[in-house]
């Protein structure tokens, strides 16, 4: 029994360490996430105004064009973009939704919801560089204007996407 009380700090020891190695490794891939480039937690509140000013133009577009039909309501949940962190280029970007209805059911009371998600991807060109990508969404109506590389715009995706 001493034994295993002595063995037990160590398996965790080597748990831990083992569990830092994998995560250490993942992050030395080529491809970071946009919030991360150059350095980690460099962009942060660039690219979280960049999501939140999308978010806003989702929900004034929304409405009116692919956000109708089984659902009542959509909402635009996440944006990430990855990165190849060596040439500074975008390598895909997309936007998560989702929808959903709460009906109750009468009989029993339950409230039963009916939701889903879509994961949106951007049509990006081939080796966007970041601050491409930040100017060409930054600007008034962000969603309808062209991405670079592609002459397609977020909402092409959207509704493609969404319908």
């Amino acid at each position: 029994m001493k034994l295993m009380n002595l063995l037990a700090p160590l398996s965790l020891a080597l748990a831990v360490l083992a569990a830092g190695i994998c995560s250490a490794s993942a992050r030395e891939g080529p491809y970071v996430d946009l919030v991360d480039f150059p350095h980690k937690e460099a962009n942060w509140d660039r690219f979280y105004d960049l999501e939140d000013h999308l978010i806003r133009a989702f929900h004034d577009l929304c409405g009116d064009t692919y956000c109708e039909g089984e659902y009542s309501n959509h909402i635009a949940l996440q944006f990430r973009c990855s990165v190849h962190a060596a040439s500074g280029t975008v390598q895909a970007c997309t936007l998560v939704i989702g929808a959903g209805n709460l009906e109750v059911e009468r009989g029993t009371g339950r409230v039963v919801p009916d939701s889903r998600t879509w994961a949106c991807e951007a049509p990006l060109g081939a080796n966007t560089p970041v601050e491409t990508l930040h100017v060409a969404l930054a600007g008034r109506d962000p969603l309808r204007r062209p991405l670079p590389g592609s002459g397609l715009s977020m909402h092409d995706a959207l509704f493609d996407c969404l319908n």
